[in-house]
């Protein structure tokens, strides 16, 4: 590789840090605790059981706007339930949400929280609820991320019933 070779891979490289340094800059960063102010709130909030049953989440943080107090998540929320002593699964999702946030000295609180429709209004609402840099993440969000999702639920349910 010549000189002007090398000269110009350092210009890219230098670009690729200060371009990942702006995107990142006005992040949301979650400390372990507000993990779990979102964990709490999606069994809260978002789905309620069906079957009298008990309400278990798994999310994958797809980033966040520190400036719009959004944070931008994919669900998983499932219900399970004991019925002549066998786990069953009850109502469920799998969900990318807008989670409002306001994030003070005082904490993570989530105020409220968008989801896209169904059918004819997914695709409209992804592209209105969530910036464009995830929209790619999310319509491709593939069974690989969903299974991942689905065991840390199944490690929790089997947790529940220890």
């Amino acid at each position: 590789m010549g000189r002007k070779g090398f000269l110009l891979l350092i210009v890219v490289v230098l670009v690729l840090v200060c371009f990942q340094t702006i995107v990142k800059a006005g992040e949301i960063s979650l400390k372990k605790e507000q993990e779990g102010t979102i964990e709490k709130y999606l069994k809260q909030e978002v789905l309620k059981p069906n079957f009298g049953g008990d309400i278990f989440t798994a999310y994958e943080m797809l980033a966040s706007n520190e400036k719009l107090g959004e944070i931008y998540v994919w669900a998983l929320i499932s219900e399970y339930y004991i019925e002549d002593k066998v786990i069953e699964s009850g109502t469920s999702m799998s969900v990318p949400l807008v989670l409002h946030v306001n994030d003070s000295e005082r904490g993570l609180e989530i105020l409220s929280y968008t989801m896209p429709g169904d059918g004819y209004y997914y695709e409209k609402d992804i592209k209105k609820q969530f910036p464009k840099r995830i929209h790619s993440k999310i319509f491709n969000y593939s069974s690989v991320h969903i299974n991942k999702l689905i065991k840390e639920i199944e490690e929790k349910v089997e947790n529940w019933m220890s």
